[in-house]
């Protein structure tokens, strides 16, 4: 019996090790702030990756289709029932994921005798009269981090250190079409640096110059996952009149976006 708690946190280490390994080759999601409201970003294999979650909160993820469909599912339903309980006033992110999300997240990791949920989360919330913007990623095993400015979401730790030091220097004045550039920027960064942890699993050598990355190599990485894929391009956009500030951008204009960042990028 004394030997439990060490085959409890054994376990556990187990199942970490196993999730991390699943989403080692997650695409990258970017999201950032611009003059009118929010923008997320992402390359996807025809899987869409960006979801609404009430008319102000959007959610974003990386993991396997089951898993985050549920988890948005019980978002979606929880925002509903409270808005139409009380007001959409009381529907808040801080709510969602700290007393829903996270919790369940939490319970499924360390019940270590079923399997766990894999998938790694990025909400966003639009900021109004009464609230600031807030981007919370969600990790595997329920914690939390919160920024105010920028999220990202990648398959590790590194990676997303990656892209937050491309985003450290944000403006703080951007247009659509700037913020649309630079999360490619961003986005391409991530991309990279998971290709190359994934090469270096394979055959651990020289790393050097694995923190320099060149134009060509970012402009490469979204040509490749383009082939495969599509730019999944949201916005939460406070101009908009309806309820709902959401909207994902219809791929004719994220073409045309892509089209006028050639040179950028």
């Amino acid at each position: 019996m004394l030997d439990e708690p060490y085959r409890y946190l054994e376990a556990v280490s187990n199942r970490r090790d196993y999730v991390e390994d699943q989403l080692r080759q997650g695409s990258p999601i970017v999201s950032l702030q611009y003059d009118d409201g929010i923008l997320l970003l992402t390359i996807g294999r025809g899987q869409r990756k960006i979801y609404e979650i009430h008319n102000h909160i959007v959610l974003a993820a990386i993991g396997h289709t089951a898993d985050i469909e549920r988890l948005r599912l019980l978002a979606t339903d929880a925002a509903s029932v409270q808005g139409f309980q009380s007001s959409v006033d009381d529907v808040t992110l801080h709510r969602l994921t700290n007393f829903l999300l996270a919790p369940t997240i939490k319970r499924e990791f360390e019940t270590i005798f079923s399997s766990p949920i894999i998938a790694k989360m990025l909400l966003v919330e639009l900021g109004g009269v009464q609230r600031e913007s807030q981007f919370i990623s969600l990790n595997y095993d329920g914690t939390t981090q919160v920024d105010q400015r920028t999220g990202v979401l990648a398959g590790n730790e590194e990676i997303e250190s990656a892209m937050r030091a491309n985003l450290s220097d944000i403006s703080q004045n951007l247009s659509l079409q700037a913020a649309f550039e630079l999360a490619l920027e961003t986005w391409a960064i991530g991309r990279h640096h998971s290709l190359q942890d994934n090469n270096n699993n394979q055959d651990d050598e020289d790393d050097g110059d694995e923190d320099v990355i060149e134009k060509k190599q970012l402009r490469e990485a979204v040509q490749e996952a383009r082939e495969q894929g599509e730019i999944e391009v949201g916005i939460l956009d406070v101009s908009r009149r309806s309820k709902s500030k959401f909207c994902l951008l219809p791929t004719t204009e994220t073409d045309a976006m892509l089209e006028s960042a050639r040179d950028k990028l």
